[in-house]
C-alpha cells in the first residue's frame, strides 16, 4: 500500500462530487473523509472556511470521531471555539490570524498541542517561528488549479525556507502546498520539506 504519511489533506467539500457530478451532501463528504483518514496521512486540516460557526463546530466533532478511530491527526482551521467544543488539541491559522491571537491573548495558544500556520514568504516564516508554531504550511510551490495563473515559488524557495527553519528549531515541520501530487512530492522532500499538502487530489480521488 502507498505510504501517505508525508501528506497533509487540506479539505474543501466543494471539490468533492457525487456519482452524478453534483456537489456532495455532508454525509457523502464525511464518507470521503473516512476514506482519506484510512490512508493514514500525516494530518487532515479541516479547512471549510465558509461554514457558519455552529455548523463547523458540529462537523469538527464528527471528523474528530473519524480521525480518532484511525488514530489520525486533525487540525481545526482558525476556529478556537470549534477546537474547544470538539476536544481538538491542534489548530491551523493564517499568519495574520495567528498574529492577532498572539497579540490579544497569547496564553490561549498554550492550550493547543500543535499550532500550524500558512506562510508565503521568509518574513512570515520568521514571524511564525518566533511565535512558537510546530508546523508551517509553505506555499505556493507549484502552479495549482485552486489558484490558476499564480506562478509557483519553486524548489529553491523551499530549500531556503527549510534551511532557515531547521536551523532555528529542528522540531518545526515544513509541509509544502500548491500543486503538490504523488508525482512531485519527492522533489519538495529532497529540497528539505517534511512533506506536502494536497487538496484537490484528496477531495477528488475515490
Amino acid at each position: 500500500m502507498y505510504d501517505y504519511s508525508r501528506y497533509i489533506c487540506v479539505t474543501n467539500r466543494h471539490l468533492y462530487r457525487d456519482a452524478g457530478g453534483s456537489e456532495c451532501t455532508i454525509d457523502e463528504y464525511l464518507q470521503q473523509l473516512k476514506r482519506i483518514s484510512a490512508l493514514h496521512p500525516f494530518a487532515i486540516i479541516l479547512r471549510e472556511k465558509d461554514m457558519e460557526d455552529e455548523e463547523y463546530c458540529e462537523l469538527a466533532k464528527r471528523v474528530m470521531d473519524i480521525c480518532d478511530k484511525e488514530r489520525g491527526l486533525i487540525y481545526v482551521h482558525s476556529n478556537i471555539n470549534a477546537a474547544k467544543q470538539s476536544g481538538c488539541n491542534n489548530i491551523h491559522f493564517s499568519i495574520g490570524e495567528l498574529g492577532r491571537v498572539y497579540r490579544e491573548d497569547m496564553h490561549i495558544l498554550d492550550t493547543f498541542e500543535n499550532i500550524s500556520v500558512s506562510c508565503h514568504s521568509m518574513e512570515e516564516v520568521k514571524e511564525a517561528v518566533s511565535m512558537g508554531v510546530s508546523l508551517i504550511v509553505l506555499g505556493t510551490i507549484f502552479e495549482t488549479q485552486c489558484k490558476p495563473g499564480l506562478i509557483g515559488k519553486g524548489l529553491d524557495y523551499v530549500r531556503e525556507i527549510c534551511q532557515y527553519v531547521k536551523g532555528e528549531n529542528q522540531d518545526i515541520r515544513v509541509f509544502a502546498i500548491g500543486g503538490i501530487n504523488p508525482g512531485n512530492i519527492n522533489r519538495v522532500i529532497e529540497a528539505g520539506a517534511d512533506g506536502g499538502c494536497m487538496m484537490s487530489w484528496f477531495m477528488q480521488n475515490k
